[in-house]
């Protein structure tokens, strides 16, 4: 921990990389939002910030946006086209390696930032200048744009963003384990998201933000979290049940040995709640092995043996073998 604290106070960064805060945006072949989430940068009410982003569309595009936004506004847009295409995990890691700020943000080229994100997030560094990372609460809008108040009362809730838990957390590791520690929007050292880093697809398959989200939690000397909407979460397709497979992944990556002793038992909690929703996931995307390991772990609840979602999601583990063994073509 001593470790880490050295990383936020003594970096050799001057008093003005210091306060500087760099909002990295992977952007791939979205120039509309990607225009929308640059303009709630520029609305800011912190001053010191850079935007710093990494493309990966497959024309122009993008970068016609960054041009017209800076005639807009004098705040710096640092851009790179990335020639050949990095991927996430691989674009995220050279955005953070490329931001000069002491903190950063990530933000995705779908979402935006409250007008108060930065200065809200950079307040906690005042109380508790050894924190690790800080974040708040997200806004759903549709993917039109249209607020969706409902449903951001619903995301904050399921993902435990309440009142009662505002404040340095007793214990950071929660934040990840409890799937509080959001996505993007979040504002972080730039030493600490470097050694953490996103791990691609091939190991941790579509998790990369939630894995991402669960090491640096484990790994923090302090987090705090913010009872404040700061970022803007674009609703998408995705179903519940999507999510539970990147969750499931990346708990299966963690191991109990590198969780404080504090947070165990809530892991355990937390592959209990998501090991039905997984199970079911496996079967329909046609991983029956997978299936087959999470109904008969142990983190599927007994109680939930009982019930009739369980026998549901053993018959759906059943058809997909049967669907594999079929023989294809005509």
């Amino acid at each position: 921990m001593a470790d880490r604290i050295r990383e936020q106070r003594g970096s050799g960064a001057s008093e003005r990389d210091a306060r500087l805060i760099s909002i990295c945006i992977p952007t791939c072949n979205r120039p509309a939002l990607l225009e929308q989430a640059i303009d709630s940068c520029h609305a800011q009410t912190y001053g010191e910030f850079e935007i710093v982003i990494g493309d990966d569309s497959t024309d122009d595009s993008a970068r016609h946006v960054v041009e017209r936004c800076r005639l807009r506004s004098d705040r710096l847009i640092r851009y790179e086209r990335n020639v050949p295409r990095l991927g996430q995990a691989a674009n995220v890691n050279r955005l953070f390696a490329r931001a000069r700020g002491a903190r950063l943000v990530l933000l995705h080229d779908d979402d935006l930032l409250e007008p108060d994100a930065l200065r809200r997030l950079d307040a906690c560094w005042q109380i508790c200048p050894e924190l690790t990372a800080a974040f708040g609460k997200q806004r759903v809008i549709a993917d039109d744009g249209t607020p969706r108040p409902d449903a951001s009362e619903r995301l904050n809730r399921d993902y435990r963003r309440v009142a009662e838990r505002a404040g340095r957390l007793p214990v950071p590791a929660l934040a990840g384990i409890d799937q509080m520690f959001p996505n993007n929007g979040y504002l972080v050292t730039t030493l600490a998201a470097r050694r953490i880093g996103y791990r691609p697809a091939a190991e941790v398959g579509e998790a990369c933000d939630f894995d991402f989200g669960l090491r640096l939690s484990v790994d923090a000397a302090a987090i705090c979290f913010v009872d404040e909407f700061v970022s803007v979460s674009r609703e998408t397709a995705l179903s519940i049940s999507t999510h539970a497979l990147p969750a499931m992944h990346a708990f299966a990556q963690l191991r109990e040995s590198h969780v404080p002793a504090a947070a165990r038992a809530a892991r355990e909690e937390a592959l209990r709640r998501v090991a039905p929703r997984a199970a079911s996931a496996y079967a329909r995307a046609g991983e029956t092995a997978a299936a087959w390991r999470v109904l008969l772990s142990r983190h599927y609840p007994m109680r939930d043996r009982l019930r009739a979602r369980f026998v549901y999601h053993v018959l759906l583990a059943v058809r997909s073998m049967f669907a594999l063994r079929a023989p294809h073509g005509h």
